[in-house]
């Protein structure tokens, strides 16, 4: 079983060294080795989706932020502009979210 765990550590690096060393001193105090593990598996799954969703959910609200600042300071934007700002990462959406400030035109946002 051991040598399962350090292939799939290995292939896959969602398990670190240390993780496999507690499941298994898990398994020698009685506890199922495969419910411990399918149970890590499943909890790390939702944690990282947790963290995705928080950070798409981050990543709309800044979108929509700069949308509104943008209609206001230059009317209402193209949708190929909406579609740009939606599609961004944060880092680009806070980059034009500072260059909105002083900028004289959408082109100077957005490039």
């Amino acid at each position: 079983m051991e040598s399962l765990l350090r292939y799939y550590v290995q292939g896959t690096g969602r398990l670190d060294e240390t993780q496999v060393r507690r499941l298994l001193e898990q398994t020698l105090s009685g506890e199922p080795l495969m419910e411990t593990f399918i149970d890590r598996y499943i909890a790390q799954g939702e944690q990282r989706g947790e963290q995705r969703g928080e950070q798409r959910g981050e990543q709309r609200g800044e979108a929509k932020i700069l949308l509104r600042l943008i209609e206001r300071k230059f009317g209402p934007p193209s949708e190929t502009v909406r579609h740009r700002i939606t599609a961004a990462d944060s880092e680009t959406l806070l980059e034009w979210s500072d260059r909105i400030l002083e900028a004289q035109s959408l082109d100077e946002v957005l490039h």
